[in-house]
């Protein structure tokens, strides 16, 4: 099951979410996950041009997600919510700043885009001569 543990807003507008999704897997051991999740919007203003807007839309979405999980394996349950609250706040300890910055939005868009197109010529190039 997946619970929201901590959302953390942002500066500069966007927020930091943090889920549980931890699970036990034997006796009293658990496999502690946290996915940790970041929506950014896709808007106009991180583009140069409406164009290159549009074939952000089309290939992201509305938004773009950072998405990560953390995982620790064998915590006993007693253990399990100082494990999740710990890896919260290493996370947030040590990542929050490049989140809030005001580039981040852009860099994350972008990324992401490159990435799809990249994904889709190389799809395209397999079966081009087919």
């Amino acid at each position: 099951m997946k619970k929201l543990v901590r959302e953390i807003p942002l500066a500069n507008g966007l927020s930091v979410r943090f889920y549980d999704t931890s699970h036990r897997y034997f006796g009293d051991y658990h496999k502690v996950r946290v996915e940790i999740c970041c929506e950014v919007p896709v808007v106009p203003e991180l583009f140069q041009d409406q164009t290159e807007y549009q074939q952000a839309l089309k290939l992201i979405g509305p938004s773009a997600r950072y998405l990560r999980h953390e995982e620790h394996q064998g915590v006993a349950t007693a253990d399990v919510e100082r494990v999740v609250q710990g890896i919260v706040e290493h996370f947030a300890g040590h990542s929050l700043r490049y989140f809030a910055g005001e580039e981040f939005p852009g860099r994350l868009v972008r990324s992401e885009l490159e990435r799809l197109k990249k994904r889709s010529t190389s799809f395209a190039g397999r079966h081009s001569h087919v």
